[in-house]
């Protein structure tokens, strides 16, 4: 968590996003702090993965503000490339090269965007995977994988870039259910470590148990937010209650 006197990581102000005459987003304001574990729920088509997606500008807003490391990264004068290498992305699928070995997945990235040495980013990429517990796997090509293994490798590939944060869609969405826990696992550490994590996610024990703060969409906006324990335990929000009751 940040210390008082410091300003937020990511400021959000007022974003919205319109894909023609359907409000997505409209006007959400919210701050995410250094070290922050955000869990963001909500109904399908409520708008969490296009705000999460807004935060790195995958989707352009259509209004509002995002000051992220004290920039407005959606200022046309931004450079939103160098912005993107210190945000991290893990999607629903995967998204690996299929082509590429895991080590050339994990590299590439390091080498042609931060200019490091290929020993230097060979050398934080298995120090990564040994993490995960995928060292072994290095050399092995994505389709050798199984999804949970994937998804993990994911993971280190963002890390790779060495991010300020993280940014989670659902990354457990796509996975059988006996691969979740190894994925959600991982996270677990991530946050144990004080990575700063947004997180869209369905795994209401992961959002209970891990994310400093839960924060809930619904129609465009966030109607309720509090620490895991009372946003479960005594939900305030009407539209909140009847959701809660249905997916716990």
């Amino acid at each position: 968590m940040t210390n008082a006197n410091e300003s937020p990581l990511i400021s959000v102000r007022n974003l919205e996003k319109h894909f023609g005459d359907m409000k997505v987003l409209k006007g959400i304001t919210v701050d995410i702090n250094k070290g922050d574990v955000v869990c963001v729920i909500g109904p399908s088509g409520s708008g969490k993965s296009t705000f999460l997606r807004c935060l790195n500008r995958l989707d352009e807003p259509t209004g509002g503000e995002i000051i992220f490391d004290g920039v407005n990264i959606l200022d046309p004068a931004t450079d939103i490339d160098l912005h993107r290498q210190k945000m991290g992305m893990v999607f629903q699928q995967f998204n690996l090269f299929p082509h590429m070995s895991i080590m050339k997945n994990l590299t590439i990235a390091p080498m042609t965007l931060q200019k490091k040495s290929k020993e230097e980013a060979e050398g934080y990429a298995y120090e990564l995977l040994e993490r995960v517990g995928l060292k072994n796997r290095a050399l092995d090509y994505p389709l050798q994988l199984s999804g949970g293994q994937q998804q993990r490798i994911a993971i280190v590939r963002a890390l790779c870039m060495k991010p300020e944060v993280m940014l989670f869609d659902e990354p457990t969405s796509a996975l059988d259910p006996e691969m979740v826990g190894e994925v959600l696992e991982v996270m677990k550490e991530l946050a144990d470590e004080h990575m700063t994590m947004v997180v869209v996610t369905h795994e209401m024990g992961f959002a209970r148990e891990v994310a400093s703060r839960v924060m809930f969409l619904d129609g465009g906006d966030f109607l309720e937010e509090n620490e895991p324990k009372e946003f479960f335990a005594n939900p305030q929000n009407d539209r909140l209650k009847e959701f809660l009751g249905k997916v716990l």
